[in-house]
C-alpha cells in the first residue's frame, strides 16, 4: 500500500485520490490472531494542507471473522473504520494531533491501516443482535434448539426473598 505524493507535494491544495485492496488472511496481535474473510479495501485521498503537512483521509472496509461472543458460532462482520493521518517530511511538534514523519515521496500506508484495524476491532462479536448464547448448564446453543434445563436454582443468600412470594 505504498502511496506517492510527489505530485502532491509539490503544492498546497493538491489532491489525489488512491484505493487499494490487499488480500490479508490474519495478522498477529500479542496472543490473539485477528482473521479476515475477504480482502482490505482502502479508498480515501490524500490532501497538501500546507506548511508542508499532508493529510491522509479515508476509510477501510473488510470482512472479519470469529467466534461469536454468547454462543461460540463462527461469524463474519463488516467493519468499516474511517481514519484520517498527518504526515510531514520535517519535524513538526504539535500538542493537538500527531503528525508522523515521513522521508522521500513515498508512504508506506499499510502498518497505519493495520493500526486503524486493531484499534477499531470489535470487542465483541456477535452472531446477530439477539443471539441467545449458549445454556450454562447444558451448553445447548439457544438460537438453534431449546433446553430442558430448569432454572430453578436460587443463591442461598437470596432464599429468604423466595418466601415473599409463597405469602400471596
Amino acid at each position: 500500500m505504498r502511496l506517492s505524493l510527489a505530485r502532491v507535494k509539490q503544492s498546497e491544495g493538491n489532491v489525489l485520490d488512491f484505493r487499494f485492496e490487499e488480500d490479508i488472511k490474519q495478522i498477529r496481535v500479542k496472543r490473539d490472531d485477528l482473521n479476515f474473510a475477504g480482502p482490505v479495501v482502502v479508498e480515501g485521498q490524500v490532501e497538501n494542507i500546507g506548511d508542508r503537512i499532508l493529510e491522509v483521509r479515508g476509510s477501510i472496509k473488510t470482512c472479519v471473522e470469529d467466534y461469536c461472543y454468547r454462543c461460540l458460532t463462527k461469524t463474519q462482520v463488516e467493519l468499516n473504520v474511517s481514519f484520517c493521518l498527518k504526515f510531514s517530511d520535517i519535524p513538526i511538534e504539535s500538542d493537538e494531533e500527531e503528525i508522523i514523519l515521513f522521508s522521500g515521496d513515498e508512504i508506506e500506508l499499510r502498518p497505519y491501516i493495520l493500526n486503524e484495524i486493531v484499534l477499531n476491532w470489535p470487542g465483541q462479536i456477535l452472531c446477530k443482535p439477539d443471539c441467545r448464547g449458549i445454556c450454562p448448564r447444558c451448553g445447548a446453543n439457544l438460537n438453534t434448539t431449546e433446553c430442558d434445563c430448569k432454572d430453578e436454582e436460587i443463591d442461598p443468600r437470596l432464599s429468604v426473598l423466595k418466601q415473599l412470594l409463597k405469602g400471596d
